[in-house]
């Protein structure tokens, strides 16, 4: 899952940031934050998003706009910072290649079949899928990976940049697919965990479900997983 775009996106967007401020676009009212520009550059969309959760460990300007004062501070990190296994790992936690693979999946579906998609599940925001997120959190905690599990479901849905392609009119059919897309992510990210505490095969397999209605893959990864 590190492709050489991933692995060149942070210096991609240390140049979009320099050939902007050299040429006086920085302004706020002109300005960008480190998450567009990422979004920007990528010629895989979900990476984007990746790229940023990343670079969220390090001391990077969050998704607000860049200031001035901070535009040095942004490119020392991207100028240095490196998409390694390493990184991968202590971002997303051992199940990072299933993790990246749902986030860029999930983008790619949302994008090229938004439309064609109905609600992943009556049951998306049932009891026993909230009990399944909480039975996950509380395993992702016990195990020392609380802030590698939020990573993992951050990545898979940005929703300030989803808004562009969401069906405005159906404001249900968007919160059940967030919602899917959040609990694959949720289930990926423990998948490891599955048996303890008490997190079951049965939980994760609930988290997962919607989304393998909307995805095929979700559904090649969930075989792999639980080979």
């Amino acid at each position: 899952m590190i492709t050489d775009e991933l692995r060149l996106l942070p210096a991609r967007a240390a140049q979009f940031i320099r050939r902007h401020r050299d040429a006086g676009d920085c302004a706020p009212e002109t300005g960008f934050s480190v998450l567009e520009v990422l979004v920007h550059c990528a010629q895989v969309r979900g990476e984007a998003f990746v790229a940023f959760q990343l670079l969220s460990r390090l001391d990077l300007p969050g998704p607000d706009i860049l200031q001035q004062a901070g535009l040095d501070d942004a490119l020392a990190v991207l100028d240095s910072f490196a998409v390694t296994e390493h990184e991968c790992a202590e971002t997303f936690g051992p199940n990072w290649p299933h993790v990246m693979m749902h986030a860029v999946d999930a983008t790619a579906v949302l994008d090229d079949r938004l439309e064609e998609l109905g609600r992943p599940s009556d049951a998306v925001d049932s009891r026993p899928r909230l009990a399944a997120w909480v039975c996950a959190r509380d395993a992702a905690w016990a195990a020392g990976r609380i802030k590698s599990w939020y990573r993992a479901q951050d990545a898979a849905w940005e929703r300030r940049y989803m808004d562009e392609v969401t069906l405005r009119e159906d404001e249900r059919l968007c919160s059940d697919l967030a919602t899917a897309v959040r609990d694959a992510a949720a289930a990926f990210a423990v998948a490891d965990l599955v048996g303890t505490g008490d997190f079951t095969r049965a939980h994760f397999e609930t988290l997962l479900g919607p989304w393998r209605l909307c995805s095929p893959e979700a559904g090649s990864q969930l075989r792999a997983l639980l080979r």
